[in-house]
């Protein structure tokens, strides 16, 4: 937390050579320290204010740079129009992505765009191991994942009150999560996605 320009005048007048020139206080030494407190609350709290442009998840006037270095987006996410929080956690997950081929990065990295998601497996039937009422699945089965996202299309709908001329009566807000999820599926693997509330 930075400091306030009076704690740092105390700083400074602490700081201070004792004798007998420098113990008056409230003159023209100290109306010279206040001058250099006040430029140095202003560099401390602007150094905070820098530790958090480094993180993209908090990032305000760098998140344009961090656009920029990671490029455009293969998915063409960037193209749409989005709110800062939207483009900071779109931003925080490409910076971070390390990459990896298996359901729990593929959950991780849906939780980092915002989406809750779980991913089921299939096996081919096989003589011996199955019960009455189950599905006959064929072979080849084993690569279909289905990702079940509960909740991907949230309606928005026209309230009194909280909404305005000119906003729609109701509108769908989906996500994208299925371009990102796609691009770094294993090469392999078919994924089919479930949109239903229950899985």
């Amino acid at each position: 937390m930075a400091r306030t320009a009076s704690t740092i005048l105390q700083s400074l007048i602490s700081k201070l050579a004792p004798g007998f020139a420098l113990g008056y206080r409230d003159g023209v030494l100290d109306v010279l320290l206040a001058a250099a407190a006040a430029r140095i609350e202003t560099i401390e709290a602007d150094a905070e204010a820098m530790m958090r442009e480094v993180d993209p998840r908090t990032a305000y006037r760098f998140l344009a740079d961090f656009e920029r270095v990671l490029g455009p987006d293969p998915c063409g996410r960037d193209l749409n129009a989005r709110t800062i929080e939207d483009r900071q956690r779109l931003a925080h997950q490409r910076w971070t992505g390390t990459g990896g081929q298996s359901i729990p990065y593929m959950i991780s990295l849906a939780a980092k765009l915002g989406v809750t998601i779980t991913v089921d497996e299939f096996w081919p039937s096989r003589t011996g191991g199955l019960r009455c009422g189950q599905r006959l699945r064929p072979e080849g089965t084993q690569f279909l994942w289905r990702i079940n996202i509960p909740g991907l299309m949230a309606v928005v709908k026209f309230r009194t009150g909280a909404s305005v001329t000119k906003h729609r009566l109701g509108t769908f807000k989906i996500s994208d999560i299925e371009c990102e999820l796609q691009r770094v599926k294993p090469a392999h693997t078919v994924l089919v996605f479930n949109y239903a509330q229950e899985a």
